[in-house]
């Protein structure tokens, strides 16, 4: 099934405005910082062709997409936490701040948040499942967030080190080989059990 715009319509014909699709990448990642992407669009919006769930796309599609969702929507947000606000507060309140930093950014009053996992307490909510593969909205926003999130991680001093252009972050074979050679750096997130482990050897 692909992203459609049936939950946008629903709300949308309840007289609801603004709605807003969220969505947030690096959950997993054991370094670098946690994304939530947040998307407004009005009624009289077109379908972009190519959307889809972050995920299922290529990278070079999603910068091509990037570019068309951020200049057609009425509004959109990213909320970033760090690495150390994850090892601070931990995933879950981690991802609630992304999520409140990335509704704050979009500087207008949303009506419904259209999302696949945590929600925003001062505005409904609607929990849709699997949202990122199905609801429109929640699609470009993991797209934002992924662009975003892959630009930022593949630039940081450590990327060269780590190869974060490759792996982003996440505990692939690599990643693991050269956390053993170079040791845990700042950016990796402390309280992840792998790199607990790796910072007692």
């Amino acid at each position: 099934m692909k992203p459609h715009l049936d939950f946008e319509k629903k709300y949308w014909g309840k007289g609801k405005k603004h709605l807003c699709g969220i969505d947030e990448v690096g959950r997993g990642c054991w370094a670098g910082p946690l994304y939530v992407g947040a998307v407004v669009f009005d009624r009289a919006h077109d379908m972009i062709k190519g959307v889809n769930d972050s995920k299922k796309l290529t990278a070079k599609k999603r910068e091509e997409l990037y570019p068309q969702i951020i200049e057609t929507a009425v509004a959109y947000g990213v909320g970033i936490v760090s690495s150390d606000e994850v090892d601070r507060y931990g995933l879950t309140y981690a991802t609630k701040l992304a999520i409140d930093r990335a509704v704050e950014g979009l500087n207008i009053d949303i009506d419904i948040l259209l999302t696949d996992s945590l929600g925003y307490e001062h505005v409904e909510t609607v929990a849709i499942m699997k949202g990122d593969e199905v609801c429109y909205s929640i699609s470009c926003a993991s797209i934002i967030a992924k662009v975003e999130r892959d630009r930022h991680i593949s630039n940081i001093p450590e990327a060269k080190i780590y190869q974060f252009d490759k792996n982003k972050g996440y505990g692939t074979r690599e990643h693991i080989e050269l956390l053993k050679k170079h040791g845990v750096s700042k950016v990796h997130r402390k309280s992840y059990r792998p790199i607990r482990e790796l910072s007692r050897d």
